[in-house]
């Protein structure tokens, strides 16, 4: 069976499995995975996956696809981004994206990116980093009807290292934190 037939096959066991295969002309291959973050009247929004050639560094990106058309909203430069909250956190009718990323190494530590969604427009508003094992979640744990950004992580400034959470909201395009 010739390298092309074998690709082929490949390509379609993967795409089946929501893994996509390309193939380039001498056979070196490179996969990424797509996940649906939300699909709405505006598109389709995705959270692509992807290995850097010959390096451990991350090519995640996030991209709204309408049809033909394909808009990235934010990409990793080499972080792994481990999961993508969307929410309406300013009640304007308009969800913003909340990105949680891994930077690599050995200490564990996430970073944070928010997208605040203006007329379909996304753009990075806030960016928060060391947070060691860190999770994020979107909720309204305080009742008061405005969903809150809370990370979980762990305080190693403190001994012993304690979990703790740290409380987030969003005001008229700012983020702030909760004392």
């Amino acid at each position: 069976m010739k390298n092309s037939n074998i690709a082929r096959i490949a390509l379609v066991m993967l795409a089946v499995s929501g893994t996509v295969f390309v193939v380039s002309d001498s056979l070196k291959a490179a996969l990424f995975e797509q996940s649906d973050v939300s699909v709405s009247e505006r598109g389709r929004i995705v959270l692509e996956r992807r290995q850097a050639d010959d390096s451990i560094a991350r090519l995640d990106r996030i991209i709204l696809e309408n049809g033909s058309d394909t808009v990235e909203l934010f990409a990793s430069e080499g972080r792994a981004i481990e999961q993508v909250l969307e929410e309406d956190l300013d009640l304007d009718g308009e969800k913003e994206l909340l990105i949680q990323m891994d930077l690599g190494g050995s200490g564990g530590f996430k970073e944070f990116t928010l997208l605040h969604n203006k007329d379909g427009k996304y753009t990075p508003i806030w960016e928060e980093t060391g947070f060691c094992a860190g999770n994020a979640m979107i909720a309204d744990r305080d009742g008061d009807g405005r969903p809150n950004v809370y990370i979980e992580y762990a305080n190693t400034e403190v001994k012993p290292a304690r979990e703790e959470t740290a409380i987030f909201t969003l005001e008229n395009g700012e983020v702030k934190k909760a004392e």
